[in-house]
């Protein structure tokens, strides 16, 4: 069982999801293609988009992939012919199939212009390619598996070394409102068109486009009609729930810093404080030690003269003088 990593869809956990809507859309535009042609779905991942191409009734559809995952899930979900290989290094003849799709391929390709001249060498002289990237102005989704994106005119230069006509065109989602009734309100069957009258009330200048497509051949091709896929409606609004929760948590987080800022300033306070008692605590200590010392060394003077004055002939003779009285008073 294939994993979400982030490298391919998986329709049956991101169903109903603005991202399954992107890739169910680039294949019913391309399907339109399809009728009676020899395909070729280069980087078929999880496998449902070779299997759309087939019920458009290609004459035949064959879908390669890289990652052997991949192309065991594919083969055992949808009995199609699926391969494993590099589309820089295909393994069919030269002109084998009518037309090559290619979607959200060439960006995780290290050698475009390799696998460009592959898709080119295996298509058949009126043979036509769809190839699709994301936006980098626009698409700011950070993804490891990207080797090297193009804006909207690299693309086309890039293309444009390998085939005589490209033309391009541009995916973007959108929301919508719409009146349905209750058969096309329940629908929620990607494959299944719905007739509906669209209109827009905003407008996208090209290269704000989220993603852009080519249609490319070396005779000038006509590319099928637009298409349209609606994801889930809740969809946005658990966005918008997300969005409120992290800015909530971010207010939280701000009076946090808020508080944590009134406590820091008052700790600095109180260790100024401190700081303080103990500068004048230390002075204090340095004039009593400076005054100990100071009467330590008037003892010692006094001590030493004490001593000089005990040696003296005056010392002696008053000693004499007070032995002789104290006899003197002893005897009478």
């Amino acid at each position: 069982m294939l994993r979400e990593t982030g490298e391919r869809l998986l329709p049956d956990d991101q169903r109903g999801k603005i991202l399954h809507a992107e890739h169910l859309a680039r294949y019913r535009f391309t399907a339109a293609l399809a009728r009676g042609r020899h395909v070729l779905d280069a980087a078929s991942g999880e496998g449902y988009g070779t299997a759309m191409l087939a019920a458009a009734s290609a004459s035949g559809v064959v879908g390669v992939d890289s990652a052997p995952e991949a192309v065991a899930h594919a083969r055992e979900k949808y009995g199609l012919d699926y391969r494993e290989a590099d589309v820089a290094e295909l393994p069919f003849p030269d002109a084998s199939f009518d037309l090559v799709v290619s979607f959200e391929t060439i960006e995780h390709v290290a050698d475009a212009d390799r696998a460009l001249a592959e898709f080119r060498r295996v298509l058949s002289e009126d043979g036509i390619l769809v190839v699709s990237t994301p936006n980098p102005a626009e698409y700011r989704v950070e993804n490891p598996f990207h080797v090297r994106e193009y804006g909207t005119e690299e693309f086309r230069e890039l293309l444009r070394g390998h085939f005589r006509n490209v033309r391009l065109l541009y995916q973007q989602n959108w929301l919508l409102s719409s009146v349905l009734d209750d058969d096309q309100l329940r629908c929620e069957d990607g494959e299944r068109p719905l007739e509906l009258a669209v209109t827009k009330v905003a407008g996208q200048q090209p290269e704000g486009a989220l993603y852009t497509i080519a249609v490319c051949g070396q005779q000038a091709p006509s590319p099928p009609p637009s298409v349209a896929v609606a994801a889930g409606v809740f969809e946005l609004s658990s966005l918008l729930g997300q969005v409120r929760s992290l800015v909530d948590q971010n207010e939280r987080l701000q009076e946090g810093r808020a508080d944590a800022a009134d406590d820091r300033d008052r700790l600095r306070r109180r260790l100024g404080g401190v700081e303080r008692d103990a500068r004048r605590a230390t002075r204090a200590a340095k004039r009593s030690k400076s005054k100990l010392d100071d009467e330590r060394r008037r003892r010692r003077a006094a001590e030493a003269e004490l001593g000089r004055l005990k040696g003296s002939p005056g010392h002696r003779a008053l000693s004499f003088t007070a032995d002789l009285v104290a006899t003197v008073r002893r005897r009478g």
